[in-house]
């Protein structure tokens, strides 16, 4: 633990991870300060109104000047960083990566709960911490986004209380290429699925399961994991894991824990527990069976081993920011945004848009901004997810040129694969052209009632600005 009187650097401290570790370590007494290349709301303002004071661009001159006892590098640091070959030659300043720094300094005498999968991570973390401080347990957090029922995304809770993490598989830093859940060392690990994803760190599926290999042999025997049973790649994985107790959680018959009865309605979600030796019956405010999926395993992990009370209500739960958030709804229609940047990701957020509003007219919004989202690997999935609804408006790559054109995710050939399957598929060149046929749909009096959700992990510019300026009045 840190004693309260060191000089911590975080270098990339405008990241969200980053930002909030940062603030967590300012509250212990200790002097932060950090640099990046261009910190954006709310960031630099929850950084300044802790207290914390920042170089805006990396130069050798930052932090030689702040002379810090030790510096944090953010895993988008590399080679070439002006303030990270400083640390290099000056070899007077020790650093580490950020999970690293979590676990020797926050993280060895806890409970550590660990939240991993390709999907839903960020918001089942959130679940959890809020969960276990609903029910008195002032459980410590680091999760890796912006929840909306906690100040900001990392605290250290009662320090005899479990620590909940999001367990990200990104890489720790450009001198330590595990991925970050490694680090972390659950005695409690949920895994809500394993897909390909980050395509700028995983060449194929193969080496994404390579490292969820590596989390599983960190799990003590005395542990327990919870996996999602509905997904073929877990099962097969723990298979070949005996020496803790795992169990599975899903929509299946077979899994150890069935979720029975979901019933999706404009309060949320409601659903049951039904194991061997109880049934809990759950309410919440999210959407969807994958966020029935999710908060069992939220509640399962916050209880261990103990029995969880038979009925429990989850409706206080705001949620997280930018996971299926309602930025208007009127009598002709709503709009929603998505982080959505994967082809399960927004198949399941359509299925659970059809179940809300099942006579609707379902508009989905998708910009293909991440590494994988622009990469032309999971073009036809994206296609087939996309069409769940009713018409597609289809943006252009964030960052064209990140990827060689061969390469590159084909807005145009996705239209074309959906035309004939739904109302409309359009690829737009540019995003205000994408908003103006937006904003045609939903002045339309159409008859019915229209639903346009906007995916991107992005800014999607000009577009989801569009909602958050006029906020819940009428388009």
């Amino acid at each position: 633990m840190l004693v309260g009187t060191e000089k911590i650097y975080f270098l990339a401290i405008g990241g969200v991870a980053m930002g909030n570790v940062a603030i967590m370590t300012k509250r212990l007494g200790c002097v932060v300060g950090g640099s990046d290349s261009a910190v954006y709301g709310p960031m630099d303002q929850l950084l300044r109104a802790s207290g914390i004071n920042f170089f805006d661009g990396y130069r050798e001159e930052n932090i030689a000047r702040f002379s810090p006892d030790l510096a944090v590098v953010g895993n988008g640091v590399g080679r070439g960083n002006p303030e990270a070959e400083w640390l290099l030659d000056a070899e007077s300043v020790p650093f580490t990566s950020l999970p690293q720094f979590l676990f020797e300094f926050f993280l060895q005498k806890r409970h550590r709960l660990v939240i991993a999968g390709t999907h839903g991570k960020t918001t089942t973390a959130a679940l959890c911490a809020y969960y276990l401080r609903q029910i008195g347990i002032q459980a410590g957090y680091f999760i890796g986004g912006a929840p909306l029922d906690f100040p900001c995304g990392a605290d250290l809770g009662d320090c005899l209380a479990p620590f909940v993490l999001e367990g990200d598989e990104y890489d720790s830093a450009f001198f330590d290429k595990r991925s970050k859940f490694i680090h972390y060392r659950a005695h409690t690990l949920v895994i809500g699925g394993i897909e390909f994803d980050h395509a700028d760190i995983f060449r194929d599926l193969a080496d994404v399961e390579r490292v969820f290999n590596h989390l599983l042999r960190t799990v003590p025997r005395h542990g327990q994991i919870f996996y999602n049973g509905d997904c073929n790649r877990c099962r097969a994985l723990l298979a070949k894991f005996p020496w803790t107790a795992a169990r599975s959680v899903g929509l299946g018959k077979d899994n150890d824990f069935q979720i029975r009865n979901v019933a999706v309605g404009q309060s949320g979600t409601a659903w049951e527990i039904i194991s061997k030796r109880y049934s809990t019956a759950v309410n919440s405010g999210l959407l969807g069976e994958f966020n029935a999926r999710n908060g069992t395993m939220a509640i399962l992990a916050a209880h261990g081993r103990s029995t969880p009370p038979a009925t429990i209500d989850l409706r206080g739960f705001a949620g997280v920011r930018r996971r299926q958030r309602l930025l208007q709804r009127d009598s002709r229609c709503a709009v929603y945004e998505d982080f959505g940047h994967h082809p399960s990701a927004i198949r399941e957020v359509l299925r659970a848009l059809r179940a809300l509003y099942p006579e609707g007219e379902l508009i989905a919004c998708f910009e293909p901004a991440s590494q994988t989202a622009m990469g032309r690997i999971l073009e036809g999935e994206f296609a087939a997810a996309l069409s769940l609804a009713d018409r597609c408006l289809l943006a252009n790559l964030r960052r064209p040129t990140a990827l060689p054109e061969n390469m590159r995710l084909r807005p145009t050939e996705m239209a074309n694969r959906l035309r004939g399957k739904v109302l409309e598929a359009v690829a737009f060149e540019e995003n205000c052209a994408l908003l103006g046929r937006l904003r045609e749909l939903l002045d339309e009096d159409s008859g019915k009632f229209r639903v346009a959700v906007l995916f991107s992990n992005g800014s999607f510019s000009g577009v989801l600005s569009h909602w958050k300026e006029h906020g819940n009045g009428e388009v």
